[in-house]
């Protein structure tokens, strides 16, 4: 574990790894259960979701045993649908956990549009190939949390075409993988997993290390955009009707400053789009993060384009 620590990673080991392989090493940051335990023949084994529930809480008691103050975490999959998969017992797997993340991957499995559309929260019309889904992951996930801040929830993006050899399955871009994680960050996600066994023939088994160097880089830089702004990330949201039909934003303010956060929804529309600021921001210029320009305040309201689903601005105004 220590060969993997020292490199400056943060581990969250399964439990093939023993307490005494991990020990005291301030780098192991909690303790992972199963996977998609609610999705009965894929995780814990059994043969009935009651039976899978009974494991999961098992596994997170023994991870109470060891007595070392490490969350205990788990990830879910598409029992957040609430159709076939663990009915009436999602809010049970996600409340025996600390945190948990869930993974859809919308942007190249065909078939999550047909799970989309058959899901009654879903909207009608919607595409399940945009950044916007993995933002309803995040909701979905408060869906069945009575203490969502409490526990926190992290989102899965692939980083290429994951190996599951579905029927019409894509490859996502890096621009499409950026927006993907801005918009589970807009809904709360308060983590971002990205998963990288990859199907693409084009690419290597890892889509993070076996990639071209401009792909590289673009998912570096995306990466690297997330953590210049943790501070601010890591600072309560505020409740906010930014009016900007068809997108969706978070508001956030740090050292003088607000900060909105603005990526298209489900179903709205590219183009130009008006964000209107709280009465309590004086700023008369807007500037947009990471982008090089900023945008004039005019009447407590400025204007910006969103060439793309994917699209997402950060702006800053003074407070």
């Amino acid at each position: 574990m220590k060969s993997i620590t020292d490199t400056g990673m943060l581990v969250i080991p399964g439990g093939e790894w023993k307490q005494s392989e991990v020990g005291t090493d301030p780098g192991v940051v909690g303790w992972d259960t199963d996977d998609e335990c609610e999705m009965v023949g894929l995780g814990c084994g059994s043969v009935s979701a009651e039976q899978n529930l009974q494991i999961m809480k098992q596994l997170v008691a023994n991870i109470r045993a060891k007595n070392d103050g490490r969350p205990a975490f788990a990830n879910y999959s598409k029992g957040i649908f609430g159709t076939y998969w663990a009915p009436g017992l999602m809010d049970d797997f996600m409340a025996a956990v600390d945190a948990s993340s869930n993974d859809q991957y919308f942007y190249t499995r065909a078939d999550l549009q047909f799970e989309a559309d058959r899901t009654p929260s879903w909207p009608d019309g919607a595409k399940a190939a945009s950044s916007a889904a993995y933002g309803w992951v995040a909701d979905r996930m408060r869906v069945y949390q009575s203490s969502p801040g409490i526990q926190p929830n992290w989102v899965f993006v692939e980083s290429a075409r994951p190996f599951l050899e579905s029927n019409n399955d894509r490859t996502i871009t890096p621009e499409q993988m950026e927006g993907a994680m801005w918009s589970a960050i807009i809904h709360e996600a308060r983590g971002i997993n990205i998963f990288q066994h990859n199907n693409d023939p084009q690419f290597g088994t890892y889509s993070l290390v076996d990639i071209p160097a401009d792909r590289k880089a673009k998912i570096k830089a995306a990466l690297a955009g997330i953590q210049s702004l943790a501070p601010v990330l890591n600072t309560q949201s505020y409740v906010w009707n930014a009016g900007a039909s068809g997108t969706d934003t978070m508001l956030k303010a740090k050292d003088g400053s607000a900060y909105l956060f603005a990526g298209i929804g489900l179903n709205g529309s590219t183009g130009s789009k008006t964000f209107t600021l709280p009465s309590g921001i004086t700023g008369t210029q807007v500037e947009v993060v990471g982008e090089n320009r900023t945008i004039t305040v005019q009447n407590g309201k400025f204007t910006d384009s969103f060439a793309n689903e994917y699209t997402h601005h950060i702006y800053k105004i003074a407070i």
